[in-house]
């Protein structure tokens, strides 16, 4: 696994939008963000283009992404948001430059693509974070945010927080994957379909019904995916849907059946995913994991 070299207060940071569409206040928010901060920014020509759901069309959201990759001069790329669509474009990018010239890539949610694209493909390192449309919420105090600009500073985290009731108890090494588990799920038995055998899982949602949840889960269980994990993590699963004829499970009761058979280390409530405070993570990084009755850990 390749990954990209650390920042510098002078380097350049490019901001595209590779799936749903974003405000020009909210890209120039960011913009003056990165800029008190000491670094260059350059926006995608097509970032804030507006066709239906989507931040331009197919091609619009491609060729800037393209042009990031390609670009010697850009040492960074935050994707502004997620929402849908990177999935419609990831099969139009070559990534032939950026390998000779990998940068960190950031971003979550629908950003998942981009993620499974570069680890179980391309062999690069990403960070799984805040992104720009996230950035008028949040504080260059709050916690994500110091960890996001010390990782691409190259400070690699430790996490410690607090057991949940769920947890198993347990140690796992092994590399770190996932993201959004309904991502993960759109591309099983695809191109980008990852390899789980001795991987550490993060997986988080957003506003899901719990039966579809268990549907996901039953896939990766009935596929063997599960069963060849050495550990998972469970972020955030927020504002999750249920029908009139109650489900009967929460999203992590769901989540602890489908695993129950299996030994490894789960561990509930990562602060990552759609919440108010979203960890950022290092993708295709060889992490080592603890679950016991004192805290969780995620060490990288």
């Amino acid at each position: 696994m390749i990954f990209p070299k650390s920042l510098t207060k002078n380097s350049t940071i490019g901001i595209v939008s590779p799936a749903g569409r974003i405000d020009s206040e909210t890209i120039h928010f960011a913009e003056k963000y990165l800029h008190s901060m000491g670094y260059n920014v350059s926006v995608g020509q097509n970032a804030t283009n507006i066709f239906h759901q989507y931040a331009g069309n197919d091609e619009h959201r491609a060729s800037d992404l393209q042009l990031m990759l390609n670009r010697t001069d850009i040492d960074a790329i935050f994707c502004a948001r997620g929402g849908y669509g990177t999935v419609r474009i990831i099969d139009k990018i070559d990534f032939a430059h950026y390998r000779e010239n990998p940068k960190w890539i950031i971003g979550f949610s629908d950003i998942t693509v981009l993620h499974a694209c570069l680890q179980n493909k391309i062999g690069v390192a990403s960070i799984h974070g805040p992104m720009p449309k996230n950035f008028p919420d949040k504080s260059k105090d709050d916690d994500d945010m110091q960890s996001l600009f010390k990782i691409l500073h190259g400070e690699l985290p430790q996490y410690k927080f607090k057991p949940h009731q769920l947890n198993r108890n347990g140690e796992a090494e092994g590399m770190l994957i996932g993201g959004n588990l309904s991502l993960i799920y759109a591309l099983r038995a695809t191109h980008l379909d990852a390899d789980p055998h001795g991987k550490i899982l993060f997986i988080e949602d957003l506003s899901e019904y719990l039966y579809h949840l268990d549907r996901m889960m039953q896939n990766l269980k009935m596929s063997g995916f599960l069963s060849q994990l050495s550990g998972l993590v469970i972020g955030q699963f927020s504002d999750m849907k249920d029908n009139d004829v109650k489900y009967g499970q929460n999203a992590y009761e769901i989540i602890k059946e489908a695993v129950e058979e299996y030994d490894y280390p789960v561990i509930f409530g990562f602060p990552a995913g759609h919440g108010n405070i979203n960890m950022p993570m290092v993708f295709g990084k060889r992490v080592k994991i603890s679950a016991s009755n004192c805290n969780g850990i995620v060490n990288f």
